[in-house]
């Protein structure tokens, strides 16, 4: 009687071991595919807000920033020169006669970088301006710009690139799955289903890195939109 009871503990402990297996190779992926994708868009937002940032930079300085640092102090500090334009131009005469004869005027006016930046992409929101600089989930790791510059016969174009490695899209999955606060039950169950799944190659190969930009033709295009 006694081994027939034991018989069939075993067998509900077993039976429970397998659905939880079975469960756990269900779940892992989709928990993986969650993550990465929720990473891929706070990245992909922080890289479009850099795009309208070096289009404004390049406004004002003529060229691309090569570092991100120069770049995100350029948006919250720095300004953008707008000129305006007041009086008319006679039909059949250019801007720069009606200059010249005084029948229009050129004014200069600085205009906070940050505003412009917004005013540059309706997808960037002033949110994003505040930490644009930074990888998501990383500790406060940088993007970095590569800059370099196209050459033809008749012209000179800069170019850049933002890579993205996939190791830091998905750095610090733990936290993502199991953040800050999270309470005694979730972190166990959360420990059972999901410990080492950033190490998981038959997941990793599944996604791609990230990147923004091209150092061969003169694109700002990023992965997500090829």
């Amino acid at each position: 009687m006694r081994s027939q009871t034991l018989f069939r503990i075993l067998l509900v402990i077993l039976v429970l071991v397998f659905a939880v297996l079975a469960f756990r190779s269900i779940m892992r992926p989709e928990k993986f595919k969650m993550v990465y994708t929720e990473r891929h868009n706070e990245i992909r937002n922080r890289l479009i807000t850099i795009r309208a940032a070096q289009q404004v930079y390049k406004m004002e300085h003529k060229d691309f920033a090569k570092d991100i640092d120069e770049l995100y102090d350029f948006v919250q500090n720095g300004t953008v020169t707008i000129v305006k334009i007041s009086g008319s131009i006679p039909e059949g005469m250019s801007e720069a006669e009606a200059f010249q004869k005084g029948l229009i005027t050129k004014t200069e006016i600085k205009y906070p970088a940050s505003k412009r930046v917004l005013e540059m992409d309706a997808n960037v929101r002033e949110a994003n301006l505040k930490n644009f600089h930074r990888i998501p989930g990383t500790d406060g790791k940088k993007f970095e710009i590569q800059t370099s510059t196209i050459k033809g016969a008749t012209y000179e174009i800069g170019v850049y690139r933002i890579d993205v490695p996939l190791d830091d899209i998905l750095a610090n999955m733990e936290r993502a799955i199991s953040p800050e606060g999270a309470n005694v039950f979730t972190r166990f169950y959360n420990y059972i289903m999901y410990t080492g799944l950033e190490d998981e190659t038959q997941y990793r190969k599944l996604y791609n890195p990230m990147f923004m930009g091209s150092l061969t033709e003169a694109s700002t295009s990023g992965s997500w939109e090829i």
